[in-house]
């Protein structure tokens, strides 16, 4: 398994547990809305993560591939790259469900 590879499995993997906490928090701040409100919170939170974890799988490779042409060892290429990722995820889920719970009015 290469080291691209082996990142974007990794990063993957590390950003579903970021992206359940984001949806459970507009869950709770979906509390009180009417349905139709509450349905559009979380379908919109929804595609915002999917595209914030497709996006942060494009993140990994590239960073891998950028420290692999530098010279950095495999490991230190994963790390680099699997941990740059997931703290990109982050941010763009924090921000993507503070920008849907603004939207729909919570």
């Amino acid at each position: 398994m290469s080291a691209t590879t082996f990142t974007m499995l990794l990063a993957g993997a590390a950003n579903l547990l970021p992206a359940l906490f984001f949806m459970f928090t507009a869950l709770l701040g979906s509390n009180g809305m009417n349905s139709a409100q509450g349905g559009q919170l979380l379908g919109t939170l929804a595609v915002l993560l999917v595209l914030g974890w497709l996006a942060a799988l494009w993140l990994a490779r590239h960073l891998a591939h950028w420290c692999q042409a530098r010279g950095w060892s495999t490991v230190a290429s994963v790390a680099a790259a699997s941990g740059g990722a997931v703290a990109a995820f982050t941010v763009l889920a924090l921000l993507s469900t503070l920008v849907a719970l603004l939207w729909v009015g919570a």
